[in-house]
């Protein structure tokens, strides 16, 4: 184990890492629980009833991830009644998102996420700060041999392959 007092910044990283992961987590679970949604589930939501009608290329632009992601997360939330998917008024081929009468119910009584907080947080970092943070984020998880997995929702829950889930972890 390396010697905190020689190594301060790694201890620091770390620290930091630990607090943030553990304050996501914490959040992540009380969401789940309170709500019978997943954090992810609920930042998309959020997302919805800020901006309706957007379609699934949109929430991937404003979620800052994967197409495959939201689109997985979207489909639970159709699922559960909360997000309904309709044809583009004015196009077509476009379909779009709007939050159910009960999604919008749970978007009113449902905490300020977490993610909100570190990304108005992130904001208030100059320029050079935000670039240098982002930057020895990717180098790091490069270095450490985890740079190259997808960018997921924070704790989203991927499908198992196939579709396949267990019946046990559908019931309600």
């Amino acid at each position: 184990m390396p010697n905190n007092d020689r190594q301060p910044d790694l201890s620091r990283a770390l620290n930091a890492l630990r607090r943030m992961v553990r304050g996501l987590r914490s959040a992540a679970e009380a969401i789940e629980r309170e709500l019978n949604v997943s954090a992810a589930q609920l930042f998309v939501l959020r997302e919805l009833a800020e901006v309706p009608d957007r379609s699934v290329k949109d929430l991937a632009v404003v979620t800052m991830t994967t197409h495959s992601t939201v689109s997985q997360v979207v489909g639970q939330l159709i699922t559960k009644g909360l997000v309904t998917r309709t044809p583009d008024a004015s196009d077509g081929r476009r379909a779009v998102l709007r939050l159910t009468r009960q999604g919008a119910t749970l978007v009113k009584r449902s905490p300020r996420l977490v993610q909100a907080n570190l990304i108005e947080g992130f904001r208030t970092l100059g320029p050079a700060e935000r670039r240098g943070l982002a930057n020895g984020l990717e180098k790091w998880l490069d270095a450490s041999g985890l740079g190259g997995g997808p960018s997921t929702m924070l704790f989203e829950k991927p499908l198992l392959s196939g579709n396949r889930r267990s019946s046990s972890r559908r019931t309600k």
